[in-house]
């Protein structure tokens, strides 16, 4: 239920062109919301809709534009703030401005009636309207998720084909292949932070899933924005630095010509800028192979349990912790071999039963291969999903 906003005395309306503009942004808002979430429910040539499947979705849509229009209002109170702080030197005493208390409020509407001064006055009307925005807002999103099933909250270390996988195999008991290949075909969204919701939704063999802000304090948006955005600054800035160094060559090479009495030192500097180069680019080959490669941690299942590498139960799955990156002390560069080999003899074993790799959603035969030779001496390890092993830091159990 839409709450009435407060009327408060000695607030003028407000003028037409602000709530002009305000229902501008909200109309491109939903049109850029609509344009993605059509993308993330149809997949690529995926099926129409069905009817149900569809009402999940618009509600979902309206639960982002809500949030979209919840947080712009915020930053707009952040701005209101720091306007008022620079007119009055102080900061307004009430604790949790976005979301006033009645009684906060009553002492806010008294401030303003009683504030004669003409500017701070606006400032104080301005909070005070858009905390009553900000609360009719977050009552309609609650409002609409109460119309959902239950969304996942994100926890810290999750991703989103994990809670995907989940989902339809635990809570829908789908079919482990008939579940791998919605999911295949569904836009999944990384990285996920704790406090996004997830919502997925089956119904009639279809899958769609959606990502709202939830109590997280940055939107799935900015996420995206803040990643893109970290890696144009790297690589401009090794560009910005390449072409700096290329410059200083240039111009000692023009100096040398001129001050061929200082030839010694300037071929010297020479060098040792040419050294820098070639240091930025054993760098970025360093970084490539990082990129490019598989991080893993080999040894029986036992001894890995014993270092604390992976960890299981009786009741339990095992899984893999969280450890020093410097326990995976063995890597692979994938963009030229695919294969890990292990002998039984390596491992104080007459032979090998059987390989594992954890976590557990890299997946025997799909994800990769196991081959032993026929006296099970040694174990051929394929790597089948090579993007899916990028970067990664793997266990292997030998049995």
């Amino acid at each position: 239920m839409t709450q009435e906003k407060a009327k408060v005395p000695a607030k003028e309306k407000e003028p037409e062109k602000n709530s002009r503009k305000f229902y501008y942004v909200i109309g491109a808002l939903a049109l850029v919301i609509l344009v993605l979430a059509y993308f993330v429910f149809k997949g690529p040539a995926g099926p129409q809709l069905s009817p149900k499947m569809k009402q999940m979705q618009e509600t979902v849509q309206q639960i982002q534009l809500l949030e979209s229009s919840i947080q712009e209002k915020q930053n707009e109170v952040f701005d209101i703030l720091n306007d008022y702080k620079t007119k009055t030197g102080e900061d307004l005493p009430e604790g949790n401005i976005m979301n006033l208390s009645p009684e906060q409020k009553k002492v806010l509407e008294e401030k303003i009636k009683n504030e004669k001064d003409v500017s701070i006055k606006s400032f104080l009307q301005d909070i005070l309207d858009k905390n009553n925005d900000i609360q009719n807002l977050n009552a309609r999103v609650q409002e609409l998720e109460a119309l959902l099933p239950k969304p996942h909250m994100v926890e810290k270390g999750e991703n989103h084909y994990q809670i995907a996988m989940n989902f339809l195999l635990n809570e829908k008991g789908v079919d482990k292949a008939r579940a791998m290949e919605l999911v295949e075909r569904t836009l999944l969204f990384e990285p996920i932070v704790p406090g996004f919701k997830i919502w997925n939704f089956y119904a009639e063999d279809e899958y769609g899933t959606f990502i709202t802000q939830g109590s997280a304090p940055i939107s799935p948006n900015q996420i995206q924005r803040k990643v893109k955005k970290e890696l144009v600054d790297a690589k401009d800035k090794a560009i910005a630095e390449k072409d700096q160094l290329q410059s200083d060559i240039d111009e000692m090479e023009l100096r040398r010509s001129e001050l061929i009495s200082q030839l010694d030192l300037l071929n010297q500097e020479k060098q040792n800028m040419l050294g820098k180069m070639s240091n930025l680019n054993d760098q970025n080959q360093e970084m490539q192979a990082a990129l490019n490669s598989v991080y893993f941690a080999m040894d029986r299942r036992k001894n890995l349990t014993k270092n604390g590498i992976i960890k299981g139960g009786f009741l339990r799955s095992t899984k893999l912790q969280k450890v020093d990156i410097a326990m995976f002390d063995r890597s692979l560069d994938l963009r030229g071999d695919y294969k890990i080999t292990a002998a039984a003899a390596d491992f104080q074993l007459s032979k090998i039963k059987d390989v594992t790799i954890y976590p557990s959603y890299f997946k025997q035969d799909r994800d990769y291969k196991v081959e032993f030779n026929e006296a099970h001496q040694n174990v051929i390890i394929t790597i089948l999903d090579i993007k899916k092993f990028m970067s990664e830091k793997i266990a292997i159990a030998i049995e």
